[in-house]
């Protein structure tokens, strides 16, 4: 079911000769978990700002459960929208404890209410025991989840979140996000977040939405967009790649590693000059008698973590290629001999 439904919203801020957001559109399904990512000024926190109601739109229309929450003639106040937001300072009141910063916004509702429901979130994320100590008592993850129990304490329809693991220590990132991400699923809450780091697309988000300059270049699933970027900027913003110049020439994308036999779902007549973006991790090291075999020289080993990145290049062209190796196997000498699938090439039109 689709619970947001934003059409061509378009936001120009005084001063300013380009838009910050370009006739920005998106549906938003219930319980999904929603990333929009980009560099700095790419127009993400303008979009979860005027979602949030705390700047207007130029242009466009926002429904919230199929009721208008702004348009030419209308707009909801941000207490009414039924969305929670989480800053990205957490907003934490210092004076107040754990409890009594939660319970804050359900001065409407009954003692007996309040308490049954502040309760019910200090268990839901994991705080029971922290419930009188002040937000300068806690770490940067515990405040965080004071903030996250704060905004759904309400009961709101939607969650907006502006960089979310921003104040995180690294080393615990990756488990916030964890806790984060079945912490959302076991609510059912739908939430959209505000991130330019792709790890943590990766980590929580069932879609992402890509932005640049204002405008949506591309969204889908987070494994969708790494595999099937659209343009030479998607391949690289999200995560390394190899571009490598090519032309369609008798079916085939004729390049400096020979003639890649490749799917043309662009239609692209002949002649057409095109990128081609293999990821690194698609790219396995092979053998010289193996069919297809291509030979390069290696320039560099780079001891990654998790793997070993292999700078090399083919000396016949000088075309550069980086590939990934798990880190107990290195190639032996100066020289390998790579094989690359044909389903690892990605082709993009070389405009791009």
């Amino acid at each position: 079911m689709t619970i947001l439904t934003a059409r061509h919203i378009t936001k120009t801020y005084p001063g300013s000769q380009k838009p910050a957001l370009n006739l920005f559109s998106m549906d938003v399904q219930k319980g999904e978990i929603v990333a929009l990512l980009g560099e700095s000024g790419c127009g993400k926190t303008t979009a979860l700002r005027i979602l949030a109601g705390f700047e207007k739109a130029d242009e466009g229309t926002l429904s919230i459960q199929n009721t208008p929450i702004f348009n030419k003639q209308h707009f909801t106040d941000p207490s009414r929208r039924g969305v929670g937001i989480i800053f990205q300072d957490y907003a934490l009141f210092p004076h107040l404890t754990v409890w009594q910063n939660i319970g804050f916004g359900l001065h409407k509702r009954s003692r007996k209410d309040q308490k049954l429901i502040v309760s019910d979130m200090i268990a839901l994320v994991g705080l029971s025991g922290y419930e009188n100590r002040y937000p300068h008592q806690l770490s940067g993850g515990q405040q965080q989840r004071v903030a996250l129990a704060r905004a759904m304490a309400p009961q709101p329809e939607i969650l907006l979140m502006d960089e979310p693991f921003s104040n995180i220590d690294t080393v615990k990132k990756n488990q916030i996000r964890k806790e984060l991400h079945s912490l959302f699923k076991k609510s059912g809450i739908t939430v959209i977040f505000v991130t330019h780091d792709t790890r943590d697309v990766m980590a929580i988000a069932d879609r992402v939405v890509v932005m640049k300059e204002g405008q949506l270049l591309q969204q889908g699933t987070p494994e969708a967009v790494f595999k099937r970027p659209e343009n030479s900027y998607l391949a690289h913003f999200f995560g390394t790649t190899n571009l490598i110049n090519g032309q369609v020439s008798n079916g085939h994308i004729e390049t400096g590693i020979g003639h890649i036999r490749i799917q043309n779902d662009h239609k692209l007549p002949e002649g057409t000059k095109v990128l081609l973006s293999i990821r690194p991790g698609d790219i396995h090291l092979g053998t010289e008698n193996d069919r297809h075999a291509i030979q390069v020289k290696i320039e560099q080993l780079r001891f990654m973590g998790e793997f070993t990145e292999v700078a090399c290049h083919i000396e016949s062209t000088g075309l550069k290629i980086l590939f990934n190796l798990a880190p107990n196997k290195t190639p032996i000498g100066e020289t390998a001999y790579l094989q690359i699938p044909e389903k690892a090439f990605q082709l993009l039109p070389a405009n791009h």
